[in-house]
């Protein structure tokens, strides 16, 4: 099985190839309105591991929360990827993908990064034996909502200034001490899972993961 996995959901721009759980490429690309790149970034890796896209049996996509143009442009791509291949897509939240790597340091682990205008995009999870999933949807939350979880769960965000005025307003949340960016190679466990039980998106609702501050929901 080979698998293309990329996300733009962050400043990280990030592509990743997996055969057989072989990791044949991991590109990850810290840079300003970097996603306007990522069609230069899986060329490269295509070139690199001489593949074409019809070789890959699924593409797979860090759905966000996260900034708006990048995940604009990588569903486009995808969009257009599988449009002409015909290929399938599985969607994973890309917070998943900095969560999943601190599983063995926590057995609960939150995500949160800036939503602005006073809110935060927030995800929960957790593991249950060698299993690691979700604890409920991502949403959005205040800095109230974040203080009231405390000490049960393990922080992680890219967002250093954010770090530091939480622990400033409560110094007993743990927070992972390094800034942890959506990765392609981490969503590629759980879109493993994905494909072996035939969970792919339809191209009419591959869409990404907005947060509205109006509904604090996601709109589908």
């Amino acid at each position: 099985m080979q698998l293309l996995a990329i996300d733009a959901s962050s400043e990280n721009i990030s592509v990743c190839i997996r055969r057989n759980e072989k990791e044949l490429i991991n590109i990850n690309r810290r840079i300003k309105f970097g996603a306007s790149k990522l069609i230069s970034f899986i060329d490269q890796s295509l070139k690199k591991t001489h593949l074409e896209l019809e070789d890959f049996d699924a593409f797979i996509i860090g759905k966000g929360p996260g900034s708006f143009t990048g995940l604009r442009i990588s569903f486009s791509v995808i969009k257009a990827f599988t449009m002409v291949l015909g290929k399938p897509v599985i969607g994973v939240g890309s917070f998943f993908s900095c969560a999943y790597p601190l599983r063995k340091v926590a057995e609960k682990v939150a995500v949160v990064s800036d939503a602005r205008r006073g809110l935060y995009y927030l995800a929960l999870y957790k593991s249950k034996g060698k299993v690691f999933k979700k604890d409920g949807k991502e949403r959005l939350a205040t800095i109230e909502d974040i203080l009231k979880i405390g000490r049960e769960y393990l922080f992680v965000t890219y967002d250093s200034k954010l770090r530091t005025q939480i622990l400033k307003l409560k110094s007993n949340i743990k927070f992972y001490s390094r800034d942890v960016y959506p990765q392609a190679k981490y969503l590629l466990p759980e879109a493993e899972k994905c494909y072996a039980e035939g969970k792919f998106i339809p191209i009419e609702k591959l869409k990404p993961l907005y947060l509205h501050p109006k509904t604090c929901q996601i709109r589908r």
